[in-house]
């Protein structure tokens, strides 16, 4: 048995098992994929919003090449992180349910042998959202050619594309696309992108659309989708738009099905949760995104690194450490 078992191995629960770790506490972290996967599943070019100190764990410096750090500086920044601390992580190992209480708990999860149980006293979810895009539900949107997660440009040069959404990922993969050789019109419901747009990727955007690059297409709701393009209602009445590829980027919410498993008490779309980010089942905590059901907007590696923190510090006082 041991002290803490977090659930994730993204940035936010690797600074929990770095917390419990130092705290004395025993701990084991379990991630469905890599080491950082969250990270991993980024488009290939990203560049965070955020300035390398505010997504540092553990004290540990994050050197970047650029004013903001790439996607794969972070990826192996938080493997070695990982590394340099001696986390216990068992990656590809999937998180099924939590049972029993407080002192007692038997986490079930699934590797590529099959199903086993690790007992541990606490347990913290630090489960994030990347895996977790929020859909359209519209007819047709799981036909093969609607894609949820954006990669890279390349399988797409010479295709039209359509990216519905008006946010950064939106924005962003439009621009990649443009750039790697797509035909690109962005569909958004707004009469233009979000202003949280990125400083450095909106005047980029706006002046793509104003050369005709980039096809903008504002005030268009999603109706259906074809296999030969997109139906859509816009002010002035039913459109259609023709794509061979349609990339639906419209945000995600918090992967908490482990949470709804357990049957901690929700408010509205999200769980209750203490100051310390405990649920209302007591020894069962939640922290960074996995707490905040759509709300993934306000919660980020800056302050989920902070939760991690506090719920990790309740814990040791508990266990008298």
């Amino acid at each position: 048995m041991v002290d803490v078992l977090i659930v994730g191995a993204g940035p936010v629960g690797l600074a929990a098992g770095i917390e419990a770790k130092r705290r004395g506490l025993s701990h084991l972290i379990l991630e469905r994929g890599t080491v950082a996967e969250t990270i991993y599943r980024f488009p290939r070019q990203m560049v965070f919003f955020s300035e390398s100190r505010n997504i540092e764990i553990g004290g540990h410096p994050l050197v970047s090449h650029g004013p903001k750090p790439t996607r794969l500086e972070a990826l192996r920044y938080y493997q070695q992180v990982a590394e340099r601390e001696g986390l216990r992580v068992l990656p590809y190992t999937e998180a099924l349910r939590v049972e029993g209480e407080e002192g007692a708990f038997r986490v079930w999860a699934r590797d590529r042998k099959g199903e086993k149980a690790f007992a541990a006293r606490y347990v913290v979810l630090a489960t994030g959202y990347f895996g977790n895009p929020n859909r359209l539900g519209v007819p047709g949107e799981e036909l093969p050619h609607v894609l949820h997660r954006y990669e890279e440009a390349f399988p797409f040069f010479g295709q039209r594309v359509a990216v519905v959404g008006g946010s950064n990922s939106a924005v962003e993969a439009a621009l990649d696309l443009y750039r790697g050789g797509a035909r690109v019109a962005l569909v958004h419901r707004g009469k233009w992108v979000r202003p949280s747009v990125k400083y450095w990727l909106l005047p980029d955007f706006e002046n793509r659309v104003k050369e005709g690059s980039i096809r903008a297409v504002m005030e268009a709701r999603v109706k259906a989708i074809t296999p030969a393009g997109l139906v859509l209602e816009r002010p002035q009445g039913e459109e259609f738009l023709e794509a061979d590829f349609v990339l639906v980027q419209i945000g995600y919410r918090a992967e908490d099905h482990l949470l709804r498993r357990a049957g901690v008490r929700y408010e509205g779309e999200k769980p209750w949760l203490s100051p310390e980010w405990e649920t209302s089942r007591k020894g069962l905590f939640a922290i960074g995104s996995s707490a905040f059901g759509p709300d993934t907007r306000t919660v980020f590696i800056e302050n989920g690194r902070e939760h991690a923190r506090v719920a990790i510090a309740a814990i040791a006082r508990r266990l008298g450490s």
